[in-house]
């Protein structure tokens, strides 16, 4: 059985995984279809030789009839996905900040060496509000996840290096500016993933009238800032570094796109107020979507609604529909193709067809892959192929 792990990579950059080939003992069963017992990913697999249930694995033996298995790395360089996540102190309510690091630890894993991953936090909150980030997490490639284990071992020391406490202000804009040399140093092949909550602030060097006060906007403090009446930025505590920094991080994204680097926004909920300014950044970004919003939007805080989203980000950054494998198989009547573990019949309206060395997802099945829900594509050769009913 030839076993080939084909990892989704950015659109019209070099494929970026590994074909994993195993050597049958002679099955002729054909896999279980689509709907049957195994539904998707475990969460104790290792993101590309034994994660999807059902599916024959380097590790399966000979009563599933692999006899051995080899890795050949494929050329090509993976995309770096570079996150930069607001941690400020609203990040903490319904579970935000624990919800979004959970995530994209998992993300992460599902990914695997299909990229490299950095990250950064804002503020760093040494004590001080308006501290700006910094890098938490230098870029390093995603790897397999060992058997049993929930995270791979760049998602786990990932998510060991985002801080658990969320607390401080959100000076974004000083934070991309002291970014932007190391994403300039990692080159195009870089994708930013920008995840707040709230009004970019933190600039002293602002002043504001109420309509672009933020404790105005959210009708904050004690009694509550009224957002038709005078500015809390003036007359309170907060200050200039209470008023909207807008211009400011509108410029900061746009130089770093300026570098050949795309930034992804993503709204975490509470910052429907500033919706026309995440739509200004994603424009700036270059990654407006099409349809309203422009940016990427959370609507819930459950882990669900999180992964989505993020999910969705990742497929603009990795999707492909078109599978390039190493060797021909011997046999196309013995392929099959599996998405996130499932088995997918092939059908050349809404699921795949081989051409040579070639497959290629289409129609419904493409489009999986492209919206990001599936992350996993897999292409196994051995087994009858599976064809609709």
């Amino acid at each position: 059985m030839l076993l080939a792990s084909l990892e989704m990579v950015a659109r019209n950059l070099p494929m970026a995984s590994v074909l994993l080939v195993a050597v049958a003992c002679g099955a002729s069963d054909k896999p279980k279809l689509l709907g049957d017992s195994f539904v998707g990913v475990t969460p104790g697999g290792d993101g590309g030789l034994n994660d999807d249930a059902g599916v024959p694995t380097c590790e399966s033996g000979r009563d599933q009839n692999v006899c051995s298995c080899t890795e050949v790395p494929l050329l090509g360089t993976p995309p770096n996905m570079y996150f930069v996540l607001d941690r400020s102190g609203s990040m903490d309510d319904d579970g935000k900040w624990t919800t979004i690091r959970g995530v994209v630890a998992s993300v992460v894993t599902k990914l695997g060496p299909r990229i490299a991953v950095g990250a950064a936090v804002y503020p760093r909150w040494n004590g001080k509000a308006c501290d700006s980030g910094g890098e938490v997490f230098p870029v390093r490639q995603g790897d397999t996840v060992a058997p049993n284990a929930a995270l791979s071992k760049t998602a786990a020391s990932l998510l060991a290096s985002i801080p658990q406490i969320a607390a401080g202000g959100t000076p974004t804009a000083a934070t991309l500016r002291a970014l932007a040399p190391n994403l300039a140093a990692l080159g195009p092949n870089t994708f930013v993933v920008l995840a707040t909550d709230g009004g970019p602030n933190c600039n002293a060097q602002l002043t504001c009238p109420s309509a672009s006060c933020i404790p105005n906007i959210e009708s904050q403090g004690s009694p509550a800032c009224s957002p038709s009446g005078p500015s809390c930025c003036v007359s309170t505590k907060a200050g200039n570094e209470g008023c909207l920094d807008a211009a400011d991080t509108v410029a900061a994204v746009t130089a770093i796109a300026k570098l050949g680097i795309p930034v992804y926004v993503i709204g975490v909920p509470g910052s429907g107020p500033y919706g026309a300014l995440l739509d200004e950044l994603a424009t700036a970004g270059g990654t407006a979507r099409q349809g309203t919003p422009l940016y990427y939007r959370v609507d819930k805080t459950d882990t669900a609604a999180f992964t989505a989203t993020i999910s969705k980000v990742a497929a603009q950054i990795t999707a492909t529909c078109t599978f390039p494998l190493t060797n021909g198989p011997a046999d196309p009547g013995l392929v099959n193709v599996y998405l996130d573990g499932v088995v997918l019949p092939q059908d050349p309206v809404d699921g795949w067809t081989i051409s040579g060395a070639t497959v290629t997802l289409v129609g419904a099945a493409c489009q999986q892959v492209l919206s990001g829900t599936v992350l996993s594509v897999r292409v196994i050769e051995g087994c009858p192929t599976v064809i609709p009913n």
